[in-house]
């Protein structure tokens, strides 16, 4: 027994990484590709056997084709805003005024601490039929439509565009920049002909991210849609209203396909280009001053941004402690303390903190695997890691909601089907922030330590899993952060008594009730922002930086 025992340790450490990758690869093709595929395969499967006749119905409709176009336009429409203002923002955060730096900076990046459904409950109390502005003012703008949908995810999406955008900017050398300055070129020619194309990375990026969170987007569609149709909310409504589970999964087919292909073109304009951002030898130039005809246009344009941020979160803050703002402006408590709004936040505690445990415990594994390892498919395995984030939550919650619905995989009606979306819809931030450490680790620690006698556990252990433990912490917290705020994919997962804050957010925010809906986000705004607190403190503590990470 001893031998044998000697034995499978000896094996154990000797394959040990490629037994986690295949144990890993599994956990990945149960909990990501299983689910795609089940989307895929009922959209052409129905009760007679396999057809086309569902596809034929949404090419043939005119409803669901005006859906489609609504959808794509939405999502050019609001990635060329968000690029616009986001190189606006980012440009006065690096080269504007210093004193104008921070604060902009500050008030561009709070939309990530809240939930995007946030500025759709912000327009309606300032817009809606009994709005403030539109009872002050006597507006009789129609804020439920296509525009109202494209303000909201604008305000909801420019912080992912700056920062993409911010981060490319800040490595750019800027004595290329100076140097065309003083050979007489304008400062509008050296960003038209200099700064822009040197961009073009994190541009295309940002450009990339853009367009899918915003087609994916959920909450402010379906609250601000009104008769306007677009696939995210249709495809809510063919599912739970109509149980139609083949067109459902037919619109979330035809969700995807833009999001495949705008992540191919991405790929294709990038690959064989070089851009030299940085470069290796250090750089000394002074500030030079914005000329007004750039700094007068960007700073309209970046002030009009951060000042309607401000009045978004300004009147869902008034609004929380309002009976109804604009009509009774009487000061209350009761919606801070509504019973099931704070029930629904402790449920998604739970969740959130769950899927954050398993999420950076299967991230950290995955980015060691995919960074040491030496075998066929890594890259395959990092790609299926990675492509939770870039698909629309709505195909992840449908294809949850078809894949687990039925044994020997039933997990519909409990807690681990949500935790369990969570984990690998947000899988990417973890492994990136993995990655990201592996990558400053020099593996000649854990050579070092094999030939001083340990075995592969024991440096795995000691050595790898303690440096680790920063990107564990960090992949922990962007995972909960997210987890709790997100809405479109476990809108179809939660089950009666069991509500989630997102999902008692959009369901006071469709019935009007506004003060709830706004009270409950305030309260996941703060929850987020301990969040950051505590993720801040973590960098200035072990000096690694999230932020930095590549690819999400």
């Amino acid at each position: 027994r001893a031998t044998l025992w000697e034995g499978v340790k000896t094996f154990v450490n000797a394959r040990l990484i490629h037994i986690l990758a295949v144990l890993l690869f599994l956990l990945l093709g149960l909990f990501l590709l299983y689910p795609i595929l089940a989307v895929l395969v009922k959209s052409v499967k129905g009760p007679e056997g396999w057809t086309l006749s569902y596809y034929a119905k949404f090419f043939a409709k005119g409803y669901y084709f005006r859906s489609l176009l609504n959808t794509l336009l939405l999502g050019f429409i609001n990635t060329i805003i968000c690029l616009i203002v986001g190189f606006c923002l980012a440009y006065l955060t690096t080269r504007g005024p210093f004193s104008l730096r921070k604060p902009l900076k500050v008030i561009t990046m709070m939309p990530l601490i809240a939930p995007p459904y946030l500025f759709a409950i912000s327009l309606i109390i300032l817009f809606g039929r009994n709005g403030v502005l539109t009872n002050s003012l006597g507006i009789h703008w129609n804020l439920y439509g296509f525009t109202g949908v494209v303000i909201a995810q604008n305000l909801a999406f420019i912080p992912l565009a700056f920062l993409m955008i911010e981060n490319t900017l800040m490595s750019l050398n800027p004595n290329l920049e100076e140097s065309a300055y003083d050979l007489g070129a304008s400062e509008m020619r050296i960003i038209r002909t200099i700064t822009i194309p040197l961009l073009a990375p994190g541009i295309l990026k940002a450009g990339l991210l853009v367009f899918v969170m915003t087609i994916a987007e959920f909450g402010n569609a379906a609250i601000l849609g009104g008769r306007t149709p677009f696939l995210a909310p249709d495809t809510y409504t063919m599912i739970i209203g109509e149980a139609d589970f083949e067109m459902g999964s037919v619109l979330s087919v035809v969700l995807i396909v833009p999001c495949i292909i705008i992540f191919f073109l991405h790929n294709y304009l990038l690959t064989g280009k070089k851009f030299t951002t940085i470069g290796g030898k250090p750089v000394a130039s002074e500030p030079r001053k914005m000329t007004p005809l750039v700094k007068v246009p960007f700073l309209l344009i970046g002030f009009l941004s951060v000042s309607a941020v401000l009045i978004s979160f300004g009147v869902v803050l008034l609004a929380s402690f309002t009976k109804i703002l604009g009509v009774n402006n009487t000061f209350v408590f009761s919606h801070i303390l509504n019973f099931e709004s704070n029930r629904a936040i402790y449920n998604s505690i739970q969740v959130s903190l769950i899927a954050a445990f398993i999420g950076a415990i299967i991230g950290t594994l995955l980015a060691y695997v995919i960074v040491r390892g030496k075998f066929f498919g890594r890259t395959f395995i990092e790609m299926i890691s990675l492509s939770g984030f870039a698909l629309p939550g709505t195909v992840i919650g449908i294809g949850y909601l078809l894949a687990f619905n039925t044994p020997p995989f039933k997990l519909t009606g409990g807690m681990m089907i949500l935790a369990l979306n969570c984990v690998f819809r947000f899988l990417a931030v973890g492994v990136e922030a993995g990655i990201s450490k592996l990558h400053q680790i020099n593996i000649e620690i854990e050579e070092a330590s094999a030939d001083l006698g340990a075995n592969f556990l024991t440096t795995f252990y000691k050595i790898v899993l303690p440096i680790m433990f920063p990107a564990f912490i960090a992949g922990f917290l962007y995972t909960f952060m997210t987890a709790i705020v997100s809405l479109s994919a476990v809108v179809f997962l939660v089950s009666p008594g069991f509500e989630l804050a997102a999902v008692k957010i959009f369901d006071a925010a469709v019935y009007g009730e506004i003060g709830v809906a706004s009270a409950t986000t305030m309260k996941l705004v703060l929850i987020v922002v301990l969040c950051m607190i505590l993720l801040n403190y973590l960098t200035k503590k072990t000096g690694f930086d999230l932020s930095q990470k590549k690819g999400v």
